[in-house]
């Protein structure tokens, strides 16, 4: 079977590749319509490849003159590729080929097809040997080919509309409109009330999002804080969480003492006197809520970060993952040579995981640590803290940072909703929003849970602050 499929010819059709190259010469309209639908490369024979690409720098180079027959046939001499692409003769015979210059367009989307059929059987034939290749790791080998079809796929389409300011402006006066009459923006809702408000209503699709602190102030307790309002009513998210520092049992305890109200550390300690406990019953109420939602945990230490990519397509395809939380970029394994410089590897990532929230039109939540710079209690971290890679900065559409005083200072607890003197109070800064404000505003951290919760109304004026990006 393999053998007949290796003798076989590829996809193509002659016919329609001499129809559109020759509607093309009869009439330089259709040029403009057949470059709308074709490259180059999409065509089988190589003296029709040579000469839609020299039309196509005859047309970028051309300024009053026109494009026909005799003029395409002068450019072919004056480049030497006359022979390359046929001869006369065979060029003028093209235009026999040609009923009606109005076809050209069905002509065009049958070349492009076929082009992409046989891209597609070369990839396969490609992914087949390198399945044979026992020195490649099947994981990695998964995620380029994940990759390289979604290209494909990607470019499946009519690129020309795909750049047309047109299409977009379209896009977004529907969006305008379905947004005026109460449809839904799309964003994700993150539960803290002034980080949706300097944020135009939550976390943005495809947007690259890095939260940052020093160690202990609490950066995967606001992660999993935000994504714990995500994954239950009245949003009911589907969330993905990649925990690469903290098991699975440890992120479920959090989400546990959050939900309930009870400490966490007698759920760790199970500190119950029996099942009739009030507060044991307060753990299952919130463990039932928690069965319930559409949260997926991935607790692996050290995970590839091709495995991160594969495991996220998985999920966005079967499940429709709506965001992806991963904590952190340090423990992601770059899969660069072990002489790499660490800024090389975070850079690496980083721009892998961007691309990622591109791709599969979701926010991407990473966390990341600062620099010791900004150790001091005093010292508000700032962009060029983040650790190991100014890329990070670079690559991100928001990055978010935590602060506050290492020392825990009981006078200086803030009230929670319900009015009691519980919370440490945090300082989130919004240092960078492609798209948005930068800003701060005031979140409180609750230690018996380890969790954040929006505080009581701020005292003496202290609400969001924000200033133009």
């Amino acid at each position: 079977m393999a053998e007949d499929l290796a003798r076989r010819t590829l996809p193509h059709n002659e016919d329609a590749e001499k129809a559109v190259l020759g509607a093309i010469l009869l009439n330089s309209a259709s040029y403009d319509v057949a470059s709308e639908y074709v490259s180059p490369s999409d065509f089988y024979h190589t003296g029709h490849q040579r000469l839609f690409e020299n039309i196509v720098a005859y047309s970028e180079a051309r300024t009053l003159k026109t494009l026909d027959l005799v003029s395409i046939i002068d450019f072919l001499k004056s480049r030497g590729q006359l022979a390359e692409c046929g001869g006369v003769a065979y060029i003028s015979s093209l235009t026999d080929f040609v009923s009606t210059t109005a076809s050209v367009e069905v002509h065009a989307k049958i070349i492009h097809s076929l082009a992409l059929r046989r891209r597609f059987i070369q990839l396969a034939t490609e992914f087949s040997i390198a399945g044979y290749d026992e020195s490649q790791e099947i994981i990695k080998l998964l995620d380029d080919s994940e990759q390289r079809l979604s290209a494909l796929s990607q470019g499946s389409g009519n690129d020309s509309s795909d750049n047309s300011v047109g299409e977009f402006v379209t896009k977004a006066l529907v969006n305008l409109r379905e947004r005026m009459s109460g449809a839904p923006s799309g964003n994700l809702n993150t539960g803290f009330t002034d980080l949706d408000k300097m944020t135009d209503g939550g976390f943005h699709p495809t947007d690259f999002i890095i939260i940052a602190a020093r160690p202990s102030i609490g950066k995967t307790a606001f992660a999993i804080s935000i994504m714990q309002s995500m994954i239950v009513k009245p949003y009911n998210y589907t969330v993905a969480f990649f925990s690469l520092e903290m098991s699975g049992v440890q992120v479920s305890q959090r989400l546990l003492a959050s939900l309930s109200g009870i400490p966490l550390k007698m759920i760790r300690n199970a500190a119950f006197a029996n099942q009739k406990d009030r507060r044991f019953n307060q753990i299952i109420r919130a463990a039932s809520t928690l069965y319930e939602s559409k949260l997926y945990i991935i607790d692996k230490p050290n995970m590839k970060l091709s495995e991160i990519r594969t495991t996220s397509r998985r999920l966005k395809r079967e499940q429709g993952v709506q965001a992806i939380f991963i904590d952190y970029i340090g423990l992601i394994d770059a899969e660069m040579p072990a002489t790499s410089k660490k800024f090389e590897q975070v850079t690496e990532i980083s721009k892998a995981l961007k691309s990622l929230a591109r791709e599969l039109e979701i926010p991407v939540v990473v966390l990341c640590q600062v620099t010791r710079d900004a150790e001091g209690d005093k010292n508000e971290p700032q962009l060029n803290n983040l650790r190991d890679s100014g890329a990070i900065e670079q690559d991100a559409d928001m990055v978010m940072f935590l602060h506050r005083s290492r020392k825990k200072d009981e006078d200086k607890f803030i009230k929670d909703l319900k009015g009691e003197v519980s919370l440490q109070p945090t300082k989130v800064i919004i240092a960078k929003q492609r798209n948005g404000e930068t800003g701060e505003f005031l979140v409180g951290f609750r230690p018996t849970s380890a969790s954040f919760e929006t505080p009581a109304p701020y005292q003496e004026g202290q609400g969001p602050s924000s200033s133009p990006s």
